[in-house]
């Protein structure tokens, strides 16, 4: 049977607020080849070819996810409310923050210095400011609602607390490098914000997660990838800890005392996150097989809720491993980053191949709160 012909207009009505997870997906594979560029071949090049991916991604996704907005301001309105749709919306500003970061790591020869960094700033403010609104907007929203139903919850509700978190991995470079102007201590101090909310955030909902899956019954089969967000926001924490002590140092004035202690506890306090991470990670993996023995996993967007998370703690392995010289973050992270590009393979294929078809721009039946 031949697949349905839809219209652009009937895309653009069902398109679901996580496609921007391709681009987050796509993108963190370019910096995570970048923790690993002294002992991956060809790292820069295949860098590169994923950033350009991932930015050719977000500007074909941009076109229906604006154009939704304008014509079917209802559907928005009604995801935004929705328990599990809301939590996906952040991808995008995201994928804005995730992108500067691949950029910064790459610097193309075609930009200059000037004009690189003027354009990470921009991408993170606007990341930064449409992050803020989404986690406002979605808290607001999720108060007012009458009645939540424990059933609700998946991990996914992690995604605005690891968006609030990544503003600071950005954040921290453009402070280092605005360090002599006002820019420098604006984005550091910004970013140290972000932390705070983002941490404390990951917390509170962490904890609300986590109490319902253990007192209720597992999410749809087709929900199980976001088991997997649970990975993210540790690994997102260990590169933060790691990176910050020298924009803090060059915006603040630190002595070198101080930021030698500071190095030092930040190295301690990035194992400690880290192996939370690696932990989350075998339990989600461990949960995840065991689902799809009972039920086989169905292809979803949501199974790109694999990639993000592991590639993200690819890189904090690497960045780890950097602070720290223990061969068993290498090798954990150059596993994972060999897994996990496997898996954006296969999953980009499959990705491809449903929205050719038409399947993947259907109405989307999440459960209901």
């Amino acid at each position: 049977m031949s697949a349905p012909k839809l219209s652009f207009h009937q895309i653009v009505e069902h398109f679901a607020p996580g496609w921007f997870a391709t681009v987050m997906g796509t993108g963190v594979l370019s910096i995570a080849l970048f923790a690993f560029r002294q002992s991956i071949p060809f790292a820069s090049a295949i860098q590169s070819v994923f950033l350009w991916l991932a930015v050719l991604l977000f500007i074909v996704l941009l076109v229906p996810w604006l154009t939704r907005w304008i014509q079917h301001p209802e559907a928005v309105r009604r995801d935004l409310q929705h328990p599990v749709s809301a939590a996906f919306f952040p991808t995008m500003p995201i994928s804005l923050l995730v992108i500067g970061v691949a950029l910064e790591k790459t610097s193309p020869s075609f930009l200059s210095e000037s004009a690189l960094w003027s354009t990470l700033l921009i991408l993170w403010m606007a990341g930064a400011a449409g992050i803020l609104l989404f986690a406002l907007s979605i808290l607001n929203i999720f108060f007012h609602q009458p009645e939540l139903k424990w059933e609700a919850a998946t991990f996914g509700w992690l995604i605005p607390p690891v968006s609030t978190l990544l503003i600071p991995v950005l954040g921290f470079s453009l402070a280092g490098h605005y360090a002599a102007s006002a820019w420098g201590a604006f984005t550091l101090f910004v970013s140290l914000m972000f932390t705070g909310v983002g941490t404390l955030l990951f917390l509170f909902v962490m904890g609300t997660v986590f109490t319902r899956y253990v007192f209720y019954a597992l999410p749809p089969v087709q929900l199980a990838p976001t088991l997997m967000v649970g990975v993210a926001p540790t690994s997102i924490l260990t590169i933060i800890v790691l990176r910050l002590v020298k924009p803090a140092q060059a915006v603040m004035a630190f002595s070198p005392q101080v930021a030698e202690t500071l190095n030092a506890v930040a190295a301690i306090a990035a194992v400690a996150l880290w192996g939370f991470a690696l932990f989350w990670l075998i339990l989600a993996a461990l949960v995840t097989l065991e689902v799809h023995r009972k039920t086989p996993l169905p292809f979803a967007l949501s199974w790109w809720a694999f990639i993000f998370p592991l590639g993200a703690f690819a890189v904090a392995s690497g960045a780890l491993y950097q602070a720290a010289p223990f061969g068993f973050f290498l090798w954990s992270g150059l596993l994972v980053l060999a897994g996990v590009m496997v898996m954006w393979l296969v999953t980009l294929i499959r990705t491809l191949h449903g929205a050719w078809q038409g399947k993947l721009f259907v109405p989307h039946h999440a459960p209901q709160k």
